[in-house]
Parts: structure tokens; sequence; C-alpha cells
């Protein structure tokens, strides 16, 4: 018999999200490796471990996002199946950091076109980072959605659990 809570937590990314959230997933390691650096080397660390696990808890969540989407591309690109269960958190962060990414790389388009008026050899480009931009943004709300669909689920499954 199959898990029904298990097809409810499984999302699809779309193949053109996927290099750009793997890319994101990378971006993330760094920011907890600046993190876990900071903290290494603050005079008081012995009285905070906490400012070591969450860094270390956010590497551990990108680590095993990138093992569901695969640590290197793949040609052609391919959608990529998870588990929002699993690894929801670490796919909020990196779609936030892609999103990121996207959003500063269509606004330096922008001002380069607007260098540029009289060339449009660059509205592919920014139709491409404009594209960018608008699935990420689209799959972000999707994402979300589907969480707090699961965290209302839980909620309600908590409820009849207690009262049983």
């Amino acid at each position: 018999m199959q898990d029904h809570r298990n097809d409810e937590t499984q999302m699809t990314i779309p193949a053109k999200a996927v290099d750009w959230l793997r890319r994101a997933a990378y971006a993330e390691i760094g920011s907890a490796a600046q993190a876990l650096d900071a903290a290494a080397f603050t005079t008081d660390r012995e009285a905070h471990p906490e400012w070591f696990r969450a860094p270390a808890q956010s590497l551990r969540e990108t680590y095993a996002l990138l093992d569901a989407i695969g640590w290197s591309g793949t040609l052609p690109p391919k959608d990529v199946q998870i588990d929002l269960g699993e690894d929801g958190w670490a796919l909020m962060r990196a779609l936030t950091a892609a999103l990121e990414f996207a959003d500063e790389d269509a606004s330096e388009q922008a001002r380069g076109d607007a260098e540029y008026t009289k060339q449009d050899s660059a509205a592919p480009m920014r139709d491409a980072e404009v594209e960018r931009v608008g699935v990420l943004c689209d799959f972000m709300a999707a994402t979300q959605a589907r969480i707090d669909a699961l965290a209302v689920e839980e909620s309600a499954e908590a409820v009849l659990d207690i009262a049983a």
C-alpha cells in the first residue's frame, strides 16, 4: 500500500528552474560557511553554541537538497521531484536566493538597456531575465502554497491525534 501522505509532500521542480536553484544552493553553502567562520572567531563563542547550530543545520539541509536535485546539471535539463517534508526549508531558501539573483540580473540588464537604447541586441537577454524572474516567482508561490497546505494538514492531524 502506498503512503498517501508521501504523495502529497512531493513537488516537481521544473527543469528550467533546477539549474537556477542549484546555483543558489551553492551560494547558500557559502553563506552558511561565512556564518560558521564568523562564529568560530568570536571571542565568546564557547558560551553560544547556537551560533554554530543554525548554519550547520542550513548546510545539512542544503546538502540534502543538492542530493535531491543533483550536484551537477543534466543535458537536457530535467524536472526533478523532491519531498517538501524533507527538503522544503532548503528549497525555500534556495528559491529566495535564486529570485534575488534573477532580480539583480534583470535590474542590471535594465540599467544596461537604458545606457544603450540605440541598440536593441540586448532584448533577448532582457526577455530571458524577465522570464527567469517570472518562472521563479510562480514556482515560489506554488511551493509556498503547498508548504502552507501541508502545515494546515499536519495541524489538523495533530488535533485528531490529541482527540483520540
